[in-house]
């Protein structure tokens, strides 16, 4: 397995964790169905990938690996 080019800072891990208990808020407060909050989970998953593969200057190459890899489907 290749290893992380670096680790979590903390504001990242901050917003990871702000993004799964609102996920978690919205099915269990407001009553979204789990499959609809997982779909809007995973939209704003890609949408951080297309911005962060933007910003970045990415080349093609990787964001299309990422991108692969996200809509990939599950095994």
């Amino acid at each position: 397995m290749p290893k992380s080019p670096r680790r979590l800072g903390g504001a990242e891990a901050v917003v990871i964790v702000v993004v799964i208990t609102v996920t978690a808020a919205l099915v269990a407060v407001v009553g979204m169905p789990l499959p609809l909050a997982l779909q809007l989970l995973a939209g704003a998953g890609l949408t951080a990938v297309l911005v962060v593969g933007l910003l970045t200057g990415a080349t093609t190459r990787w964001l299309r690996t990422a991108l692969s890899a996200f809509l990939a489907p599950a095994a």
